[in-house]
C-alpha cells in the first residue's frame, strides 16, 4: 500500500495548522501560546488554561497552578519591619520606666504628668503593634483592624500632643488678649475626647458602609495576590486627612512656642516631630498609588514606623537625655530660675513694646531722639497710661515668679 505524507506529526506542546498551499491536506506544527497547552500529538488546537487560577508558558503540555503571594512572615523585608516595630515597643517601655522612676522631677511634671505621658506612650505602643496586622495572610479581621487601630491610636496621640502644645503656649504667653483667647480654648479633656471621637465616628462609618475586605487579585499572569482592599478610598483618605489636619494645628501651636525656655522647650521638638510626620506621609501618597503587588502593605508599614519614631523620639528623647545626662538642670531650683528669667524677660518686652502701649485707651507715640541726647520723649498726655501699664507688667513679672511654677508649669 502506497502512502504519501506531506507533514510530520505534531508533538505535544504543539497544534496542527493548515498551510496556505494548494495541498489542503498538508499542515504545519505551531507551538501553543502562553496560557495554552497541548498534551496529545496532532491536536487541532491548544486548550486554554483557567487564567484565574492557572498559567502555562509557551509550548506547554499542562497548566500550572498560580502561586499565592502576600507579605509573608518569613519574608526578609517583613522580618526587618517587625524587628523595627519590636525595637520601637522596647523603646516605649524603657521610656515608661524612666518616667515612672522620675515622676516627681520637673522634667516629667513639665511633660503633662505621668498620666498624659502614659496615654501618649500607649498610643505609640499600639501604633507599633498595628504594623503586625499588615503582615501575614490577609483575613477580614486583620483588614478591618489594622487601619482602624492605627487611625484611632494615632489620632489620640496627636490629640494629646495638641493639648500639650496649647498648654505650653498658654503658660508662657504674656499677651493679655491672646492669653484670654487661649484660656477659653483650653479644655484638655474636651479637646482629647472630641478630636479622638471624630476619628472613631469616621472609622465606624467606614466599617459599617464600606469595610475593608480581602481581595484576590488575579491580574498578574503567574501569581495570585492576596491583599486587603480598603473598601472606600474616600473613607481611607478622610481618616488620613483628619490626622493631617490635627497634626497641622499641633504644628502651628508648637511653632508659635518654639522660642520658649531652652532647657524645657518641648514645643520646638514637637515642631520637628510634626515635620517628620508630614514629610513621611506626603512621600507615602505617590509611592502607595504606584506600588503594586505583595509589598503594598510594606509601604504603609514603613511610613507608620517613620512617623511614629519621629514623634516618639522628638517628644521623649530630649527629656530622657535631661533625666539621665543633665541631672543638674532637672531640679526645682534650676527650673524656677530658668522660668523666672524667661518670664521677666518676656514681661519686660511687653512693657516696653510700642504695640502694647498703643493697645491702651489712646495712642502713645515716640519721637526720634536727637543724636546728642540719645533719649526718647513720650507725650505728656499719655505718660500716666504708659507708667501704669509698665507698673502692671512689673507686678505681673513678680507674680509670675511666684505663681507660674506652681500653677502653670507644674501642670504642663
Amino acid at each position: 500500500q502506497i502512502q504519501s505524507k506531506c507533514s510530520k506529526e505534531c508533538s505535544p506542546e504543539q497544534m496542527k495548522k493548515t498551510t496556505r498551499s494548494q495541498h489542503i491536506c498538508c499542515y504545519e506544527c505551531e507551538n501553543c501560546p502562553e496560557n495554552h497547552y497541548s498534551n496529545q500529538t496532532d491536536m487541532p488546537h491548544c486548550l486554554l488554561c483557567n487564567n484565574k487560577t492557572h498559567w502555562a508558558p509557551v509550548r506547554s503540555t499542562m497548566c500550572f497552578e498560580k502561586e499565592v503571594e502576600y507579605l509573608n512572615w518569613n519574608d526578609s523585608l517583613a522580618i526587618l519591619l517587625l524587628i523595627l516595630s519590636l525595637l520601637g515597643i522596647i523603646f516605649v517601655l524603657v521610656v515608661g520606666i524612666i518616667f515612672t522612676r522620675n515622676l516627681n522631677t520637673p522634667v516629667v511634671k513639665s511633660s503633662g504628668g505621668l498620666r498624659v505621658c502614659y496615654v501618649i506612650l500607649l498610643c505609640h505602643f499600639l501604633n507599633f503593634a498595628s504594623t503586625s496586622f499588615f503582615i501575614g495572610e490577609p483575613q477580614d479581621f486583620t483588614c478591618k483592624t489594622r487601619q482602624t487601630l492605627f487611625g484611632v491610636s494615632f489620632t489620640l496621640c496627636i490629640s494629646c500632643i495638641l493639648m500639650k502644645s496649647l498648654k505650653i503656649l498658654l503658660a508662657f504667653n504674656f499677651d493679655p488678649k491672646l492669653q484670654k483667647f487661649l484660656k477659653c480654648l483650653y479644655k484638655p479633656i474636651l479637646i482629647i475626647f472630641t478630636c479622638t471621637g471624630i476619628q472613631v465616628v469616621i472609622c465606624t462609618l467606614w466599617l459599617i458602609f464600606a469595610a475593608p475586605t480581602v481581595e484576590v487579585n488575579v491580574s498578574l499572569p503567574r501569581v495570585i495576590i492576596l491583599e486587603c482592599e480598603e473598601g472606600s478610598i474616600l473613607a481611607f483618605g478622610t481618616m488620613l486627612g483628619y490626622i493631617a489636619i490635627l497634626a497641622f494645628i499641633c504644628f502651628i501651636f508648637a511653632f508659635k512656642g518654639r522660642k520658649l525656655p531652652e532647657n524645657y522647650n518641648e514645643a520646638k521638638f514637637i515642631t520637628f516631630g510634626m515635620l517628620i510626620y508630614f514629610i513621611a506621609w506626603i512621600t507615602f501618597i505617590p509611592i502607595y498609588a504606584t506600588t503594586f503587588g505583595k509589598y503594598v502593605p510594606a509601604v504603609e508599614i514603613i511610613v507608620i514606623l517613620i512617623s511614629n519614631y519621629g514623634i516618639l523620639c522628638c517628644t521623649f528623647f530630649p527629656k530622657c537625655y535631661v533625666i539621665i545626662c543633665k541631672q543638674e538642670i532637672n531640679t526645682k531650683s534650676a527650673f524656677l530660675k530658668m522660668i523666672y528669667s524667661y518670664s521677666s524677660h518676656s514681661v519686660s518686652s511687653i512693657a516696653m513694646s510700642p504695640a502694647s502701649l498703643d493697645s491702651m485707651n489712646g495712642n502713645v507715640t515716640m519721637t526720634n531722639p536727637s543724636s546728642s541726647g540719645k533719649s526718647a520723649t513720650w507725650q505728656k498726655s499719655k505718660d500716666l497710661q504708659a507708667q501704669a501699664f509698665a507698673q502692671t507688667c512689673r507686678e505681673n513679672a513678680t507674680s509670675v515668679s511666684k505663681t507660674l511654677p506652681r500653677k502653670r508649669i507644674s501642670s504642663i
